[in-house]
């Protein structure tokens, strides 16, 4: 306690001298500084010597700092007693904001002006083009010519709703756990790397539509998926080379309901809708309340 005594006393001591040297050079002390010194002093007596010192140095310090400050902060006085904002606080002017905007309004067209990326030329090939070949489908059939196909002879376009080749048979196997979804399915890219890497080869997600055979073309429509407009767009591609191998649709056996209620196992969303439907009963089956013959 008897430093912290010490300690107040210098800063008190300190803070008086500083005062005196303002006021022998003619200026006026801060107002903050001035002010603290008498309440350290007015608590140096009202509550002994140990709240004095200790009250006097946090005034010390306030004083301190409020002199700083004084220096660089504070604006001069004004003769209405009004303060005025320091030049730090003020807003930008009103130029330097029409500025900005102005900048802004004559970026924005720039970049929507921005040259579109090309697109993938389908037209007739030329004579010192490749041949195209067309491959409508990613089936057992499809995928196996697309790993065989020479590249170097052909530029390959692939068009199918999807972009990987099921294992089918392994399928049942995903519906109860014992595989996983992923180890069923191989993307199309792996199986012909052309089709991700060559300039001239191309995968498209979409579905065909039709076949002019005359004009060597093929008509296609968008796959429908999340993000796509509620109408698809239709595009063509020439071709020189066509082979067909989108599969077959699954037989009902023209029995009435199995369309509406059965699931085909024929694609990963099949499986996926099976397994969890089969979860989802058992799951249903352990709650309480349930009847022997809902479960």
């Amino acid at each position: 306690m008897a430093a912290w005594s010490r300690i107040g006393r210098g800063a008190q001591l300190s803070l008086s001298q500083s005062l005196s040297r303002i006021v022998s050079e003619g200026g006026a002390p801060p107002a903050g500084a001035a002010s603290a010194l008498r309440g350290a002093a007015a608590l140096s007596r009202a509550r002994g010597q140990h709240a004095s010192s200790l009250h006097g140095l946090a005034f010390a310090g306030l004083a301190g700092r409020s002199a700083a400050a004084g220096a660089h902060l504070l604006p001069p006085p004004s003769t209405r007693g009004v303060g005025t904002t320091p030049a730090r606080l003020r807003p930008a002017s009103s130029a330097a904001v029409a500025a900005e905007l102005s900048d802004a309004e004559t970026r924005e067209p720039e970049a929507a002006a921005a040259p579109p990326r090309p697109v993938p030329r389908l037209g007739p090939t030329t004579p010192a083009e490749k041949p195209r070949l067309v491959v409508l489908g990613t089936g057992w059939a499809a995928c196996r010519l697309l790993k065989d196909v020479d590249t170097s002879a052909y530029d390959v376009v692939c068009v199918s709703p999807r972009n990987h080749m099921v294992f089918t048979p392994l399928l049942a196997s995903t519906c109860v756990g014992t595989l996983e979804f992923r180890s069923v399915v191989e993307p199309v890219s792996r199986i012909q790397s052309a089709l991700a890497t060559r300039p001239g080869s191309y995968f498209f997600l979409a579905n065909c539509t039709g076949v002019d055979t005359r004009a060597h073309e093929v008509f296609c429509t968008a796959a429908a998926g999340d993000g796509l407009p509620s109408d698809p767009y239709h595009f063509k591609i020439a071709y020189d080379k066509l082979v067909i191998a989108s599969g077959a649709e699954p037989l009902t056996f023209n029995i009435k309901g199995v369309k509406e209620n059965a699931i085909f196992l024929r694609e990963v969303s099949h499986a996926q809708e099976i397994r969890r439907k089969l979860l989802t009963n058992l799951m249903l089956s352990e709650n309480p309340g349930s009847n022997s013959s809902s479960r």
